[in-house]
């Protein structure tokens, strides 16, 4: 029996028992970062150096191995002290990689409130700054106060979806607004995704928006965005001056008359073969009337072929019916007949459409 062999193989067997016993549990399944795996490669390296051996081919191997084979009792708590000092790095290391992902989750988490956050001190600063009003007694014909700007503002954070969702489905839009005849206004603009988009794209642009916190932030991003009423912003506007009105999920916050009024002011200021975009929720889907009433300042819904003949009756040509916003299949019916398919047309349609149009090149 070649027992220097069989030394260390009762070595390795006790360093190993070691590190099993002070040995962390998992790390939780989080991902590694590049430091944490040289950290780790370095760490099974020195491992591996734990076990004194002798190469059979190195001068006086045989002396080497009885000299160790004496020391043994003299070296045996410093290889434990070892199996734990590498136990305890990658202990360690496990940590680090559990903080790193509980961080990156945290910063998510204070990006999404960071515009919460916002809006909750605007509309603390608006409650401040006002003064109070005398109480009056409650009249069963007086028209209720809008939602608070802040209020409303809280709400698209949470519901109407991130800037980048918003703008990615945006991005469409654009193919349609290639040489225009002058700059483009987005009505109602919002947290100003698409004055964005059009920047990016190199189309001028100007926003109007009546929520003063919008408003405000989109500034801070160095937009030009109006504050005030679309309807009035549209009628002080000089006659064939602008290129293009986008309104995006604006309408239905509008009576009939108002979207009416909206159309005929839109038509006037296009010059000649401006683009009118209008969408809105696709009230053809079942599915996507809870997202209607989900929002308060909703007035009503606004069907396609209603909004396309309103448009045609304030003077506008070539109206087509974009369908968007499809639901992803694993929310529709798996449409084995005739009937699934009327099924998903009528429940599961898109959720949104956008009506397009044109202002006549000619009178």
């Amino acid at each position: 029996m070649d027992r220097p062999n069989d030394l260390k193989r009762v070595l390795a067997e006790e360093i190993r028992a070691a590190i099993a016993e002070t040995a962390p549990g998992p790390g939780g399944g989080a991902p590694e970062d590049p430091a944490s795996q040289q950290a780790r490669v370095s760490l099974r390296r020195a491992e591996e150096v734990l076990t004194p051996s002798v190469p059979d081919q190195a001068p006086l191997s045989a002396v080497k191995r009885l000299v160790i084979r004496a020391l043994r009792f003299l070296w045996r708590n410093q290889s434990s002290f070892n199996a734990l000092s590498l136990s305890a790095g990658a202990g360690l290391a496990d940590g680090l990689d559990r903080l790193r992902a509980e961080t990156g989750r945290g910063i998510d988490e204070l990006s999404r409130r960071a515009g919460l956050q916002e809006a909750r001190l605007t509309l603390a600063e608006t409650r401040a700054g006002s003064s109070p009003v005398p109480a009056a007694a409650p009249s069963p014909v007086a028209s209720p106060a809008p939602l608070p700007p802040g209020v409303y503002a809280l709400f698209e954070e949470r519901f109407r979806g991130s800037r980048g969702d918003i703008a990615q489905a945006q991005r469409f839009y654009l193919d349609f607004l290639k040489d225009l005849p002058g700059p483009v206004l987005d009505v109602g603009c919002g947290r100003g995704e698409f004055l964005e988009l059009l920047a990016g794209a190199g189309i001028p642009g100007t926003g109007v928006e009546s929520n003063s916190v919008s408003v405000e932030s989109c500034r801070r991003a160095g937009l030009s965005v109006e504050e005030g009423d679309a309807l009035e912003r549209l009628a002080s506007l000089p006659s064939g001056t602008l290129g293009a009105v986008v309104a995006f999920q604006v309408v239905e916050h509008w009576t009939p008359e108002a979207i009416f009024r909206f159309l005929q002011e839109a038509r006037r200021a296009l010059a000649p073969g401006g683009v009118l975009i209008a969408e809105t929720i696709n009230t053809d889907a079942v599915s996507a009337m809870r997202a209607f009433y989900l929002d308060p300042t909703h007035v009503r819904p606004v069907p396609a072929e209603a909004l396309r003949f309103l448009a045609e009756a304030a003077g506008f040509t070539d109206t087509r019916v974009e369908w968007r916003s499809p639901l992803p299949t694993d929310q529709r019916l798996e449409e084995r007949s005739e009937n699934d398919r009327k099924l998903n047309a009528l429940l599961y349609a898109p959720q949104d459409y956008a009506l397009v149009a044109r202002a006549p090149i000619s009178p």
